[in-house]
């Protein structure tokens, strides 16, 4: 069974709403980001207080802007980083971080938020035997499914809450109670300015195989542009493997950098390289660079391609290194001025922002009918 969105006319407005935003668990959500789900957690507690609403923020410990007197554990390898990835855990961090999540939603239900704003991808967030309440929860989706959380929707029910997606594609990927309403994230263009652009390109972003910054390396090498890496070492084996046996000649790692060093970087390059090597739910970075100026050339791959094929950008095939090169040369004759146009017009983090207001209010208000 699934049930449309209705729109937000229906249901009465307060003008304040209580909102308990949950974000991941693994890393702090502090600049300079993990990565674009935290980017984008942090940006929208910021966006969200903007408009006047209550808003709890609920992270790892060591985050920015979120309630200290419940942080979740994080993730810590000690002196294990060659095994250190982004999807894996070490001995106990799994089950710490399961404790945390049902502690954390009997926090929820105690507190009686209007909505609670899921970001997390932990499956005790959702209803089970050890937290059976009900919570008037809006879930976005940020990743292809993932079994666990998948498995813990499924036995939820209607109980799981409402749904959002931030494309098609990753809609589509899950198997959900209720119909999500699609709501691709926005970046703040006020702090992603525009650039003269350079003689150069970038690739920013988490150095994951799923990223395929080595790709990125071999384009640009094609296309005879020098590039410069900028991003956390989030898979040792991967970096170690494929990304330091191609760095010289052109291509540098400059680490990770704070937000304001990377959008001055990023302003002042001819093109952004975005690779996908899995079905990318967004790509939030194509849309950073594009907010600077910036042009893209990337794969069409996943969610970034559904939502760039309307845009001025230059798009390969996925994993074709020898189009993706052809599309560098492409990008760089765009004009940069319409390319933040493009992104302003239909990626503002205000309107999403209040997009995701309506969709509270909704949640609110169905909330409050079935007590």
């Amino acid at each position: 069974m699934t049930v449309a969105a209705q729109p937000a006319a229906r249901y009465p407005r307060t003008d304040k709403l209580r909102i308990a935003l949950v974000g991941p668990a693994r890393y702090p959500v502090r600049e300079p980001y993990a990565g674009g789900l935290e980017a984008f957690c942090h940006t929208m507690v910021a966006a969200l207080r903007n408009l006047g609403h209550d808003v709890d923020f609920f992270a790892a410990q060591g985050s920015d802007g979120n309630d200290k007197a419940f942080e979740l554990p994080g993730v810590d390898w000690g002196d294990d980083k060659d095994n250190a990835t982004d999807t894996t855990y070490p001995e106990g961090g799994r089950e710490r971080e399961n404790a945390a999540f049902v502690q954390l939603r009997q926090l929820l239900v105690a507190r009686g938020y209007d909505v609670v704003h899921n970001n997390s991808l932990n499956p005790y967030i959702f209803p089970s035997a050890l937290s059976p309440e009900p919570l008037p929860m809006l879930t976005t989706l940020h990743t292809p499914m993932v079994e666990e959380i998948q498995a813990a929707i499924t036995a939820a029910g209607l109980r799981a809450g409402r749904f959002a997606a931030v494309s098609r594609t990753t809609a589509r990927d899950w198997c959900l109670p209720t119909e999500p309403v699609i709501i691709p994230n926005g970046v703040d263009v006020n702090l992603w300015c525009p650039g003269p652009g350079g003689d150069t390109a970038v690739w920013f972003g988490r150095l994951v195989p799923e990223k395929g910054a080595h790709l990125a390396i071999d384009a640009c090498r094609a296309a005879d542009i020098p590039l410069v890496l900028a991003g956390r070492n989030g898979d040792h084996r991967y970096v170690r493997d494929e990304i330091t046996p191609r760095l010289g000649a052109g291509a540098e790692w400059v680490g990770e950098l704070s937000h304001a060093e990377l959008r001055k970087l990023v302003a002042n390059c001819a093109v952004a390289l975005a690779t996908p090597r899995w079905e990318e739910p967004f790509g939030l970075v194509a849309f950073e660079a594009m907010a600077c100026g910036t042009p893209v050339a990337g794969f069409d791959r996943g969610g970034m391609g559904e939502l760039l094929r309307s845009a001025p950008v230059g798009l390969a095939p996925a994993d074709d290194v020898a189009k993706l090169a052809a599309q560098i040369e492409k990008a760089r004759e765009l004009d940069r001025a319409q390319v933040r146009e493009w992104v302003v017009r239909n990626h503002s983090l205000a309107q999403t922002a209040k997009r995701y207001t309506d969709i509270f209010r909704q949640v609110a208000a169905f909330g409050r009918v079935g007590k």
